[in-house]
């Protein structure tokens, strides 16, 4: 079958914050920065434009430092890539480790000096930092195309679209334009109404609706075919990214996929049918084992998401010297069954850029559950690292502990308030930790302590009272304030 051109498939790779989107943001003329929750990219996104009347498509990777497995997964796709490093920063770990990618799957690439157009920047000096981790310039003698850029301006875009095209050309990159589709799925996801959906991008031959795909852990007939933008389109050529639907299980993100014909889909599916249970047991699965010190439901938007929180967590669970068990994850909002499992193991919610069903978290509300929300990865890492030291704080005491029910004076470290004692006692002079929704604010001192508008050296269980706190922390109705 005869060989053509191919529209070059680009990752974009670098450090956290060095202007990734931003940049790729300028080359598409829209505004991706702002769909992205924190201005981070966390999920593989893929990009078709064309310059000068070829074809470009760009796989833009996340930086934070939990998504490797996304980053290395872009990297494999990729036949070209574009190394991001900020000019003011410099060479960052993440840096170092999409270099040892590009080095294991031996792809080319560019090195993009971005925010060229800040003050602090110093190009020269990131010049010899890339040198000393043998990435030599060609300015310097290697063979390394360095860019200067900056995506507030625009400068080195157009360089940099050129050298792309130059580079295909270089390194003769060809495919097969016709025949059944090969590719790789990018990222999975679950859509309430559309069932399960999958960004791919093609590798080589044409992908027609109707189809029928299959990849190592799934398949499926292709009754949903979009393009980058949302548009319905009937066949995709090579390096298109598109949006297929639905399959009949999950796929692995970062599988490879191919056309084939329907009458095989019998045979397929039984050699699947073992393949899918063990999935399911690796990946997306109920856990019978026995509770941790911190047990935890998640949910996230699409696998990545889970592969990166996987990370976290583990991460959290050895710096803190716990031990965190999962007892569910899967894709998608919280469900009813979730709730069934959480009041059995008393575990804590982890919803990873998702929107829940409100009359879910009203229940979880009124079964005194915990649910950690948000769309930014470290902020969920913040918020349940958060929660176990106040959990831990609460676990080592307590002496006692008072409910703040009125707030009064306050001064920059002086705060006046009144509640009462729930569990022990608390005395003039105790050391105190200040909870709210059960997570870590602040520590402080009890320096006045009143009972019916008397001064008072101890408060016991169910008393009443008054107390100026000394913390730099504001403090509110509803706190707990704890006694060390």
């Amino acid at each position: 079958m005869a060989l053509i051109k191919k529209p070059p498939i680009v990752t974009i790779l670098g450090h956290v914050d060095h202007g990734k989107t931003s940049l790729l943001d300028y080359i598409r003329k829209t505004n991706v920065t702002s769909l992205e929750a924190g201005g981070i990219t966390q999920k593989i996104g893929a990009y078709e434009i064309e310059y000068k009347g070829e074809k470009i498509t760009f796989i833009d990777t996340p930086g934070h430092e939990a998504f490797t497995k996304l980053r290395e997964r872009g990297s494999k796709i990729a036949d070209l890539a574009i190394l991001v490093v900020a000019a003011d920063e410099g060479v960052k770990p993440q840096t170092k480790e999409s270099l040892e990618f590009l080095k294991a799957f031996n792809i080319p690439f560019i090195v993009a000096l971005n925010k060229i157009d800040k003050k602090e920047a110093d190009p020269e000096k990131v010049l010899g930092e890339l040198t000393e981790i043998g990435v030599i310039p060609e300015k310097w003698g290697g063979e390394i195309p360095v860019i200067y850029t900056s995506a507030k301006t625009g400068e080195g875009i157009d360089e940099l679209l050129e050298t792309i095209i130059i580079l295909r050309d270089l390194y003769d990159m060809k495919t097969e334009n016709e025949g059944k589709a090969e590719g790789y799925i990018l990222e999975v996801f679950k859509d309430p109404k559309r069932g399960i959906l999958a960004s791919l991008v093609i590798i080589r031959g044409k992908l027609r609706f109707g189809d029928f795909l299959v990849t190592a852990s799934s398949y499926g007939k292709v009754r949903i075919l979009e393009d980058d933008l949302g548009n319905k389109i009937k066949e995709a050529k090579p390096s298109k990214p598109v949006l297929v639907g639905n399959f009949e299980t999950l796929p692995l993100a970062g599988e490879e996929f191919r056309v084939i014909l329907e009458e095989e889909k019998e045979k397929v599916q039984k050699i699947l049918q073992e393949k899918e249970k063990e999935y399911f047991k690796k990946f997306i699965f109920v856990s019978s084992e026995s509770k941790g010190d911190i047990n935890l439901i998640v949910r996230a938007d699409h696998i990545g998401s889970l592969e990166a929180l996987d990370k976290v967590l583990h991460g959290l669970a050895n710096r803190l010297q716990i031990n965190i068990k999962i007892i569910k994850q899967d894709l998608g909002p919280i469900t009813s069954q979730d709730l069934d499992l959480a009041k059995d193991f008393k575990a804590i919610f982890v919803s990873f850029n998702l929107k829940n069903p409100k009359n879910i978290l009203d229940e979880i509300k009124n079964l005194n559950l915990i649910v950690i929300e948000d769309n930014v990865i470290y902020k969920i890492e913040e918020k349940l690292e958060n929660l176990i030291r106040g959990k831990e704080e609460e676990k080592k005491l307590p002496k006692g502990k008072l409910e703040v029910l009125a707030t009064f004076s306050k001064t920059k470290n002086k705060k006046t308030v009144g509640g009462r004692v729930v569990l022990g006692r608390i005395r003039l002079g105790d050391k105190v930790i200040i909870l709210r929704n059960e997570e870590f604010i602040s520590r402080g001192k009890i320096i006045s302590l009143e009972k019916n508008k008397l001064p008072s050296e101890e408060i016991k269980e169910n008393e009443l009272c008054g107390l100026i706190v000394e913390t730099s922390k504001d403090i509110e109705i509803g706190d707990i304030i704890i006694a060390e």
